[in-house]
């Protein structure tokens, strides 16, 4: 044998060579679940490895580029109140801004955006005052697009036996600048958003999305000052298959929307 060649011995465990032993039998199930604890354990290994791997550090972000800024991070105290169905009063912390990017997402990615009333409530609570009257021009002609691309009324509303769903489902925040003043912090989530029901031609579909929310310090508090938002990253689906209209438009109305997200 040359000694070119890899000199590796295999271990095998032991036969049980009786005879008229039964040939045990496959489990699907068994076998099933462990396809998926095995896609589970090479995305979290490569998750774990691209968070290790950090990236590069934006163009003047001040106090960026830490081995603090891709560390795992732990949820901040819960916010101090809500107002418009808002969580507000966070910590002047990197995982308090963290919480309130997070939110705040959240509460610009519901259903309460498409009614005009309830949109002036949410601008109000999350916004910066040097910022609010922006945010409140930008989002009424925003969402005043998508209610018609959604066949909704002026004041938000389905048509009849159709149910509207809207919901942000932040996975994990990431801050990409930061100082007691200001805040960049990155929200990857996916959202839900489509009629649901019986007879709908716009059903209800999922986007991932990374939404860059610039926060300041303002009244003792992070206050949303501006965003931008980009697509993905996005997760191969197909694991499941989808559940029709009328299950759908049961689950929004049994499921309550979470405002808490972080």
């Amino acid at each position: 044998m040359s000694d070119e060649l890899p000199r590796t011995r295999t271990l095998l465990p032991p036969r049980n060579d009786s005879a008229g032993a039964p040939e045990r039998r496959r489990n699907p199930v068994l076998s099933g679940i462990g396809v998926v604890v095995v896609i589970m354990v090479v995305v979290l290994t490569l998750a774990y490895a691209s968070r290790r791997g950090g990236g590069e550090t934006p163009p003047g972000a001040e106090n960026a580029g830490t081995s603090q800024d891709n560390a795992p991070t732990t949820a901040a105290a819960p916010p101090a109140a809500a107002v418009a169905g808002v969580p507000v009063g966070y910590a002047r912390t990197r995982d308090g801004a963290q919480s309130a990017a997070a939110n705040y997402s959240t509460a610009y990615g519901s259903s309460a955006m498409f009614k005009p009333a309830s949109r002036r409530a949410v601008i109000a609570a999350l916004a910066a005052p040097t910022a609010k009257d922006g945010l409140q021009t930008r989002a009424d002609s925003a969402f005043a697009a998508q209610n018609t691309l959604f066949g909704l009324d002026a004041e938000g509303n389905p048509p009849k036996g159709l149910t509207f769903v809207c919901r942000a489902l932040p996975v994990g925040t990431k801050v990409a600048a930061y100082t007691p003043d200001t805040a960049t912090v990155e929200v990857w989530g996916a959202g839900l958003i489509g009629l649901a029901g019986t007879g709908s031609t716009k059903p209800v579909t999922e986007a991932w999305t990374t939404t860059t929310m610039r926060l300041s310090w303002a009244d003792g508090d992070w206050k949303l000052v501006d965003f931008s938002q980009k697509e993905g990253p996005t997760p191969v689906s197909g694991l499941q298959g989808a559940s029709g209209a009328e299950e759908i438009a049961q689950a929004v109305r049994d499921f309550e929307e979470l405002r808490y997200a972080r």
